[in-house]
C-alpha cells in the first residue's frame, strides 16, 4: 500500500495476514497505549481518548492487509502520528455541534496543520518509552526474579553494580551477566518492531 511506511518489516508485514492473531495482539498492545497517551495530551477525557485510539487502530487495521514494505517512505510511527492527528481533528470538529471552549478551537486549528517540533519530539519520546515498556512486559516472565532485579536496579534505577551485588548476595560479575542477558532480550524484542536502539548498557 503506497500510503503506509514501515519502521521494520517483521511485525507489520505479519499483519497482512488477518489470521495471525499473535501479530495483531502485539500490534494492539504496542500502539494503542501510545495513541491513547497522545490523545490525553490534548485534554481528552479517558473515555474519549480511548474512543479516538480505537478509531486510529481501526484505520490501521483496514490498511494493513494491503501493506507493502517501502523503507524509503519513512517510519510507520510517523504515519500513525498523522493518522492520530487526523482523528483528533475529526473529534474536535464533532464537538462544534455543542458550545466549544476557545482552547478547543485553538487545538483544532493546531491539528489542522503539520505537527510542530515539540509535538514531534513528545511523540518520539512517548514512542521510545512505550517500546521499552512493551518489551519489559514481554520479557520479565522469562527471567528469574534475581536476574530481573539486577537489571532493574542497575539499568533502570542506576544503582551501582557493587551495591546491587551486595544487596542481592551475588558477585559483581553475576550482576553484569544478568543485566546483559536482560538487555539483550529487550533489544531482541524491540528489533521486531524498530531498528533503533532503545536500551543502552551502562558502563
Amino acid at each position: 500500500m503506497s500510503g503506509i511506511p514501515l519502521t521494520r518489516p517483521s511485525l507489520l508485514l505479519r499483519l497482512r495476514d488477518a489470521e495471525d492473531a499473535d501479530a495483531w495482539t502485539e500490534f494492539v498492545r504496542l500502539y494503542t497505549p501510545l495513541i491513547f497517551s497522545h490523545c490525553r495530551r490534548y485534554g481528552l477525557q479517558e473515555a474519549d481518548a480511548a474512543d479516538v485510539a480505537q478509531e486510529v487502530m481501526r484505520v490501521a487495521a483496514s490498511a494493513m492487509p494491503e501493506f507493502q514494505y517501502n523503507a524509503a517512505r519513512g517510519k510507520f510511527r510517523g504515519w500513525l502520528l498523522q493518522t492520530a492527528r487526523h482523528r483528533l481533528h475529526k473529534f474536535f470538529d464533532r464537538q462544534q455541534r455543542a458550545p466549544q471552549a476557545a482552547s478547543e478551537t485553538t487545538l483544532e486549528q493546531i491539528l489542522d496543520g503539520e505537527p510542530n517540533p515539540d509535538e514531534q519530539a513528545r511523540w518520539e519520546d512517548d514512542y521510545r518509552q512505550r517500546l521499552f515498556d512493551w518489551a519489559v512486559e514481554k520479557a520479565r516472565p522469562e527471567f528469574q526474579p534475581s536476574t530481573w532485579e539486577a537489571f532493574r536496579l542497575t539499568a533502570v534505577d542506576s544503582v551501582s553494580v557493587k551495591e546491587v551485588a551486595s544487596q542481592l548476595g551475588i558477585t559483581t560479575g553475576a550482576v553484569y551477566i544478568a543485566r546483559s542477558r536482560v538487555i539483550a532480550r529487550l533489544r531482541e524484542l524491540i528489533e521486531t518492531v524498530t531498528d533503533e536502539p532503545i536500551v543502552t548498557l551502562k558502563k
